[in-house]
């Protein structure tokens, strides 16, 4: 019977040992699996951040661009209303009909080509304006693209 129960206990001793590695195992796999999934979280939210904040400072380079843009035709509608003005007190100034129309041809000449002007000045401001905000998200796309190749 002793033979029979040092047989037993040495079974239950040797699949405890077993589970107790076995459970060592899982426990380590476990471990090695949360290790992991942190470092891969971790490397998604620092990727996260920089995209909010570089999307942060490509809304932030629309905005002063469109501020600007705003301020430039502000200007042009001063000039203009500065230009009527002045063409207005010219033509109410004018000693005969001829020189009245003069004032007046020579009012909308000079509104025409300033108007030319200010229309290609403002084109290629609001270009500039829109490639400078759009560039980083080029760039980036670029970079990902390189990197995933």
């Amino acid at each position: 019977m002793t033979t029979n129960n040092a047989a037993l206990d040495t079974v239950i001793e040797h699949a405890n040992e077993t589970t107790k590695a076995a459970g060592e195992r899982v426990r380590e796999f476990a471990q090695i699996g949360v290790r992991k999934a942190t470092e891969g979280f971790e490397q998604i939210s620092k990727a996260a951040q920089t995209a909010s904040e570089e999307l942060n400072t490509q809304v932030t380079q629309a905005r002063d661009g469109a501020t600007k843009a705003g301020l430039k035709l502000l200007e042009v509608a001063k000039e203009d209303a500065d230009a009527g003005f002045a063409a207005m007190r010219d033509f109410l100034a004018a000693k005969s009909p001829l020189e009245a129309f003069d004032v007046s041809a020579k009012y909308w000449r000079g509104r025409i080509e300033t108007r030319i002007a200010q229309a290609q000045d403002l084109g290629a401001f609001v270009r500039k304006a829109a490639d400078d905000a759009v560039r980083p998200v080029q760039e980036r796309i670029e970079k990902f693209a390189k990197a995933a190749a």
